[in-house]
């Protein structure tokens, strides 16, 4: 591929015309990961087109080939017709392609203007003309926002209208909007698609990631639907619903790949088990009870509104859902790790919510994170020290005060083996570790307290077959002596191999609840796309 020799407009000047773009045989790896296979896209000029399609369908991943945040393998893009290699974000920026990612990177204490102009060469007038230029595209797009403001004094909906703006600023006439609506109020969102027709009967063509059904058809011209690494199929926005488009995004769920893994597990996969063959497992008493619960994400939005579960001894509650629904919080949220709002987290009839971690700890609570190697361990510190974490206090490790440390290292070593940590010994740093033995240490601290309540977020996620089906009989051990799990898992198959009862997590609420032997693979995917039952 040659680099095209097209440019955009220079920063703050006037915007020119829309520009077609098309990716053919787009394909990416990571390893022994296949990101993108084969993946195509087509993009007119002066349309909305969505890119939906469900979590690892390679949504961004290709958005971020076309940026130039990764290149690919093989493949071929081409704009206004001619071939482009793009290298780098600079070479897309050139080429009149802009990215507004879903984490907004700007620095907190710099202005709006000093954010707009930062990379980009200095122009005459300085940051007075800059921030001229910024009002009037703030005032031609709807896009409101005061060029002197600091950026960390804005609220979320103001910062990615400044995002947008700094794409605009520089020229570009390809838009690239991830996930835009993740953080936003229902009053910010539709400020954003007011301003989105705006932008695109000025001429610029817009890419519009998202997981949302009905967003995408608010606002799409055509949607293109994503699946394992490629292009699926583009519908016309016309030609759809909600409904169908959810069903598009989620595919069938009870796969080959999903049947094979549940044979190797030695499990029934769903759709291939009802509740009269597998009955209910042995539960007991309420022993996690979680009313009206309402907690903030890091940008101080509500990432949860409201929420009310009930998890009973020996049962495995499953949340279902797209990331960024509000899982991550709702996990912290049961464990201490995060402060509510409003509502009540009882385990075993008291109420933790705002307690200390001790008190979580004490009552039986584990947690066994998302990302183990910045949440589950503390990679400096030993094996040894790894597995005391939460412990340190409880008297089984400790004599006249102090910790037994003899006690402490002959416990570690009796877990290693337990638990089949491969490490070098005790006293290994945790951070030397593979990822899946990083996760049986955390595994192995989690379970060997024998929990009243474990909450588990994607914990299996780039596991192998082996290291998946460990974590499996761990969790049945669990639910076996009694404990209450909560397994938070954005793959359907591994809920319903696992879960009891499930739940679907939807812009922070529970839409949908199921029980095992009812589960249906495109209801689910459809309350996850948030076609509602109430709708």
């Amino acid at each position: 591929m040659t680099t095209a020799h097209t440019a955009g407009s220079a920063p703050g000047s006037a915007p020119g015309p829309a520009r077609p773009l098309t990716m053919t045989g787009v394909t990416k790896t990571f390893g022994p990961v296949r990101a993108l296979s084969d993946a195509d896209f087509e993009l007119a000029a002066g349309e909305v087109h969505g890119l939906v399609g469900g979590n690892g369908a390679g949504k961004t991943t290709l958005m971020n080939v076309l940026y130039g945040l990764y290149r690919a393998d093989s493949g071929d893009i081409r704009v206004d017709g001619r071939e482009a290699h793009i290298r780098s974000p600079r070479d897309a920026i050139g080429l009149g392609i802009g990215m507004v990612h879903q984490h907004l990177l700007q620095v907190a204490t710099y202005s709006v203007v000093e954010n707009v102009v930062l990379g980009t060469t200095e122009q005459s007038g300085g940051l007075r003309a800059a921030a001229r230029r910024i009002t009037e595209l703030s005032d031609q797009f709807g896009l409101s926002v005061d060029p002197r403001a600091r950026t960390d004094r804005l609220s979320v909906g103001a910062r990615q209208r400044v995002e947008i703006l700094k794409v605009l600023y520089r020229g570009a006439r390809i838009l690239i909007l991830d996930e835009p609506t993740t953080n936003l109020t229902p009053q910010e969102v539709d400020d954003l698609f007011a301003s989105l027709r705006g932008i695109v009967a000025e001429g610029t063509s817009v890419v519009f990631i998202s997981h949302k059904a009905r967003e995408v058809l608010a606002i799409c011209d055509r949607i293109s639907v994503m699946r394992d690494g490629r292009r699926l199929t583009t519908v016309r926005r016309a030609d759809t619903d909600a409904t169908g488009l959810a069903s598009l995004m989620v595919g069938e769920v009870a796969s080959e790949q999903s049947s094979e893994l549940a044979a190797a597990l030695g499990l029934a996969a769903v759709g291939e088990v009802t509740a009269e063959e597998t009955g209910p497992s042995a539960q007991g008493a309420e022993r996690l009870v979680v009313g009206g619960l309402v907690v903030h994400n890091d940008m101080g939005m509500p990432a949860l509104r409201g929420v009310d579960l009930t998890v009973r001894a020996g049962e495995v509650l499953g949340v279902a859902g797209v990331a960024g629904n509000g899982q991550v919080e709702l996990a912290e949220a049961l464990t201490g790790v995060r402060p509510s709002e409003v509502g009540t987290v009882r385990v075993d009839g008291s109420d933790l919510a705002g307690a200390r971690t001790r008190r979580w700890i004490d009552a039986g609570v584990a947690y066994v994170p998302e990302d183990r190697h910045r949440d589950g361990i503390l990679g400096a510190a030993t094996v040894t020290d790894n597995l005391l974490l939460g412990s340190q206090r409880s008297g089984s490790y400790r004599k006249a005060g102090l910790i037994d440390w003899r006690r402490v290292r002959e416990h570690a070593r009796t877990t290693i083996d337990r638990y089949s940590i491969k490490t070098p010994g005790p006293d290994a740093p945790a951070a030397n570790l593979s990822g899946g033995n990083i996760q049986r240490l955390v595994l192995a601290r989690a379970f060997d307290r024998e929990p009243a309540v474990l909450v588990l977020q994607n914990p299996t996620r780039g596991l192998d077959l082996r290291s998946i089906k460990f974590v499996y009989d761990r969790v049945h051990e669990a639910r076996d002596r009694g404990c209450a799990v909560v397994l938070i898992s954005e793959d359907l198959d591994e809920l319903s191999l696992l879960a009891d009862r499930m739940v679907v997590l939807y812009s922070g609420e529970v839409v949908g609840e199921r029980s095992r032997g009812t589960y249906d693979a495109y209801e689910l995917g459809r309350l996850m796309a948030g076609v509602r039952e109430d709708a």
